[in-house]
């Protein structure tokens, strides 16, 4: 297949992949002879001055992160009227891609990315930087094993304070903390934290935390339902894994670990088959609370959760195919919908809830 060449120094050899934003393509950069991946943002959004900045924001988040558990970036530029960022390209598959493959991981394996992934959110965190949508479409495993944590569009230094100004709920539905659900603003490092558990759950298991039809139940089981037991669906899994995934999952990030290095510590622990320092009394307390939440927040009505997504697609000019709960990221229309949705769970009376849409 051949593709249009606008680039001078770069040679474009595959598609790789497209997001909301644009599309990643396998390139030779011609004056290093080296294969890079070339993301290009889409020329319908070249010209939304908030689009290119996002790209270039995320460029300059990638440039000040060194590690080797995440992709590393190499240019930025702009050419032919196409924006376009290059970091390293990672021979291998997403993580995504592997559990569409495979279903649930060995725990040797779910382990191993845990420790990798904790290792890169542990060096982002020491340079004021969280993620803000780990997922396992955004890990990629090289043919080596080695884990590389991609794609920070949504990554949040600690001077981007206008980054979500408007509202909008950023984060995959699947593995999104509750806090981060409701709340674009309180997401910090123990959200990405939620995140990888939610993920590592994902490996262990063969299934994410929560799965519904509709986006609005999702949100509403990642809020009010605790998450099975790891050991409950694989009992080959160690109760120590299985209780560092279910202290990542806690709705009170205070009950999280507060950093990823103190997750490493009981990573480890759990590597040397010693038991992790987790207050399982305070997990237990907490299951507990979830448990009494009485099952009107718990579930909400498909014909409400329809009406609000249907009145948000006509003011909004949104269009409702592109509403599918998965691991697809990056799409603004969809972010407002879970927002909307989240908020109409919070409150308390059926008129309320339309009194809201309006």
């Amino acid at each position: 297949m051949s593709f249009a060449q606008p680039f001078a120094n770069y040679e474009i050899l595959a598609r790789v992949g497209s997001g909301a934003m644009g599309t990643v393509f396998k390139a030779r950069q011609k004056h290093l002879e080296r294969i890079v991946a070339l993301k290009v943002l889409k020329p319908a959004l070249a010209r939304d001055a908030r689009y290119v900045e996002r790209l270039e924001r995320e460029a300059r988040i990638v440039a000040k992160l060194n590690h080797q558990n995440i992709v590393t970036a190499y240019d930025l530029g702009h050419e032919a009227g196409y924006h376009y960022f290059v970091m390293e390209f990672v021979e291998g598959r997403s993580l995504r891609q592997l559990l569409a493959e495979w279903g649930a991981f060995p725990e040797r394996q779910v382990l191993d990315v845990a420790i990798q992934v904790a290792d890169a959110l542990a060096h982002a965190f020491d340079c004021g930087i969280i993620h803000r949508d780990i997922k396992p479409g955004n890990i990629l495993i090289d043919q080596d094993g080695r884990a590389k944590l991609t794609d920070m569009g949504l990554a949040k230094a600690e001077t981007d304070l206008a980054l979500t100004r408007d509202g909008a709920t950023v984060g995959t539905p699947q593995y999104i903390a509750p806090e981060q659900a409701t709340n674009p603003q309180a997401a910090d490092i123990r959200s990405d934290l939620y995140s990888l558990g939610a993920t590592l759950f994902h490996m262990a298991t063969g299934q994410p935390p929560f799965r519904a039809d509709a986006i609005g139940e999702l949100i509403a089981k990642v809020l009010h339902e605790r998450p099975p037991s790891v050991v409950d669906l694989v009992p080959e899994i160690s109760d120590g894994l299985s209780l560092v995934i279910r202290k990542l999952l806690a709705k009170d990030p205070s009950l999280r670990y507060q950093t990823p290095r103190e997750l490493l510590e009981d990573l480890h622990r759990v590597e040397r088959r010693e038991r992790p320092r987790i207050g399982r009394e305070e997990l237990e307390a907490q299951d507990d609370a979830v448990a009494r939440v009485p099952p009107r927040r718990q579930r909400v009505p498909r014909n409400l959760v329809g009406a609000a997504i249907l009145l948000v697609t006509f003011a909004g000019g949104i269009v409702v195919g592109r509403l599918v709960v998965g691991d697809v990221t990056g799409a603004p229309e969809r972010d407002r919908v879970a927002t909307v949705v989240a908020e109409l769970l919070e409150l308390p009376r059926d008129i309320d809830r339309f009194a809201r849409l309006q």
